[in-house]
């Protein structure tokens, strides 16, 4: 039992894209009305936690309101949910996408800083560092992207790689 950030009463999507900023929310066909209130109601309260959690506005959370968020409308399978870099959107199952949006939401997030850089289907987990301009015989700084983002990516990255995951999930696998 969380917050109560709805004071007990539905949202409704102009309330959910007015709170966060994201640029839509869809839904699938198989999910009925009452479904699709409780997935928005769901993510609504996930996404105020995430922002509390993050200590960030509701708003920074649609990524400067480039995220768009789908409930059981772009796939189905094996997956909880995915995130789709060349759409950027984030989609939770019907069945399985409950818990997985702070998840996706990171995906979101890694694949936005690589965009910065004009990497659109990319992530900046997959090259943490800082890229340079080169004109001529002056080399200077790529800032599109904070150091500060660059070294907090990096950080992560290095524990992840110690951590010894990769080789975990490969067994898994």
């Amino acid at each position: 039992v969380g917050t109560d950030y709805r004071k007990g009463r539905n949202v409704s999507p102009e309330q959910f894209e007015e709170t966060f900023g994201f640029r839509g929310v869809q839904f699938g066909n198989w999910l009925n009305n009452v479904e699709r209130q409780i997935a928005l109601n769901d993510a609504y309260d996930a996404f105020m936690d995430l922002a509390t959690a993050l200590k960030i506005s509701p708003k920074a959370l649609s990524l400067a309101g480039e995220l768009g968020i789908a409930f059981g409308a772009r796939g189905g399978g094996a997956a909880s949910a995915h995130y789709e870099p060349e759409q950027i959107v984030i989609n939770l199952t019907k069945t399985k996408g409950a818990g997985s949006l702070a998840h996706e939401w990171w995906h979101g997030l890694d694949n936005y800083f690589s965009r910065k850089r004009g990497e659109k289907d990319k992530y900046l987990t997959q090259k943490p560092r800082q890229y340079v301009h080169i004109e001529g015989k002056e080399v200077s700084p790529d800032e599109t992207i904070r150091q500060e983002m660059i070294d907090a990516f990096n950080d992560i990255v290095d524990v992840i790689e110690k951590s010894g995951l990769s080789k975990r999930s490969e067994e898994l696998d």
